[in-house]
């Protein structure tokens, strides 16, 4: 009589993605930047200084110090930040000294030793933005203000050489020792050579479909960050005819982007981190992780990534996923307007990309306002699951969070935060009307009715 042997082997997929290693709640706020020096790293915070982190552990980065320029009763905002040796230049859109040098010899002990300095110029409270270094040289992007270019062969005293007009420079990445590209904003990219006066100088200009967020420069490849619009990349070998080979909508706001193994892009894209890789033929996605906190910036060194947040900062391990591996659609999920006893449903999209059966506990909801429908028990390697989170407004005010339980070892409990209706402003509620002076980006008077039928965002600024 034979014998029927079944033979079970592991789901192999090769799948690669994101593993989370560590997450640090930093003393920095807003976390804008990463620049890597050897084994220094350093994110300014748009609020309470530049954190400095020892990473010679690269996927547990130790910080040494917490560091604060004084501006007022708040520290000066750090948005961007280029290091050398051991100085680093840190750049922010204040319209004061929008600039920190910052000797980190000691990183324990950092050292403010000034501001880049725009004596000679006919600018005046400079808002200071992107920036880059290459060899002696170092450019920095001032919005309408163009870019300016500093000798810093002695680092702790830039001289500021000349500088370029442009309409709204928003960053800058050196292509070589002669040449650079400029991140024009809203008006794309302008490729040129450094320093040329004569007419006969080489480069060219061209419009992106999206806003100029970030650039990097990888050999004769220039990727390019878009905002709403993702990530392209344009062969400049030639700076006369920059040719687009791809263009990839990474579907959140690129902001900014960090080029490792030579040919794959890690990219804040606010609710998530992503990775791209260039065949050579097209961008691809092939690896990322929904960390709903808020990804503002990002830095990667071989294959750790490091998404600097508004308040955290997670490192990942990017490469194959032999665990389970969750990921959730939204870490934040608001209902809108409802009459008393009237329900709504929320679709969540939970998903498997690891190498082994995703198992879960019953989620646990702390508001019995919500409950959850056809949430999985398990999702097979590679596999979806839809489910329904449910919110019938009651008289109370609901807010609360759903605690999911499951074997993904790096994550093995998160929380979804739950908003139903409140006392306040919510969605589906008419706005009031109102009218309020335009401070930026225009003149003149906002008035709300004047816009009905369009999507209005309006940004509020209060100083610290």
């Amino acid at each position: 009589m034979k014998k029927i042997v079944l033979l079970f082997l592991p789901f192999l997929c090769f799948a690669k993605n994101l593993a989370l290693e560590n997450r640090f709640n930093p003393p920095a706020r807003e976390l804008m930047d990463v620049e890597i020096i050897g084994d220094i790293m350093i994110i300014p915070g748009n609020l309470d200084g530049y954190d400095f982190y020892d990473i010679s552990n690269p996927t547990d980065p130790t910080l040494i110090t917490n560091f604060e320029v004084p501006m007022g009763n708040r520290s000066l905002p750090g948005l961007w930040v280029s290091a050398a040796d051991s100085v680093a230049y840190f750049t922010c859109r204040t319209r004061q000294d929008g600039s920190a040098i910052i000797n980190f010899s000691d990183p324990s002990n950092p050292e403010h030793i000034g501001s880049l300095s725009v004596s000679g110029t006919n600018i005046n409270n400079p808002s200071f933005e992107g920036s880059d270094i290459y060899g002696d040289m170092l450019a920095v992007a001032a919005h309408e203000d163009g870019v300016l270019f500093y000798d810093i062969s002695d680092p702790i005293n830039p001289e500021l050489n000349y500088s370029r007009s442009c309409e709204n420079a928003w960053t800058v990445a050196f292509v070589d020792s002669n040449h650079i590209a400029i991140g024009n904003g809203e008006f794309g990219v302008i490729l040129e050579e450094i320093s040329c006066i004569i007419d006969s100088c080489d480069g060219s200009s061209f419009l992106t479909q999206g806003s100029v967020k970030d650039l990097e420069v990888q050999d004769s490849l220039l990727f390019i960050a878009e905002g709403s619009h993702g990530i392209s990349v344009y062969e400049i070998s030639n700076i006369n005819e920059p040719v687009l080979l791809d263009q990839f909508d990474t579907q959140g706001l690129a902001n900014k982007i960090a080029v490792f193994d030579s040919n794959k892009i890690a990219v804040s894209d606010w609710l998530d981190v992503k990775i791209l890789e260039w065949t050579g033929e097209t961008l691809e996605l092939v690896g990322y992780k929904r960390t709903g906190k808020r990804t503002m910036a990002i830095g990667a060194r071989d294959s750790v990534i490091y998404s600097a947040e508004w308040q955290h900062l997670q490192t990942f391990s990017f490469g194959e996923i032999e665990e389970a591996d969750l990921d959730i659609s939204s870490w934040d999920i608001s209902f809108p307007v409802l009459e008393t006893g009237e329900s709504d449903t929320f679709d969540l999209l939970v998903e498997n990309n690891g190498q082994f059966p995703l198992g879960f506990s019953p989620p646990f909801l702390n508001h019995n306002d919500f409950y959850t429908l056809n949430f999985p028990e398990y999702i097979e390697p590679g596999d979806t699951a839809l489910a329904q989170i449910i919110y019938t407004k009651s008289n109370q005010n609901a807010s609360g969070v759903m605690r999911i339980t499951s074997n993904d070892p790096d994550e093995s409990e998160i929380e979804v935060l739950l908003v139903g209706n409140y006392d306040g402003g919510i969605v589906g509620l008419d706005a009031p009307d109102f009218t309020l002076p335009i401070a930026a980006n225009g003149s003149g008077d906002f008035t709300l009715s004047d816009h009905l039928g369009q999507i209005v965002v309006i940004a509020f600024f209060a100083p610290g």
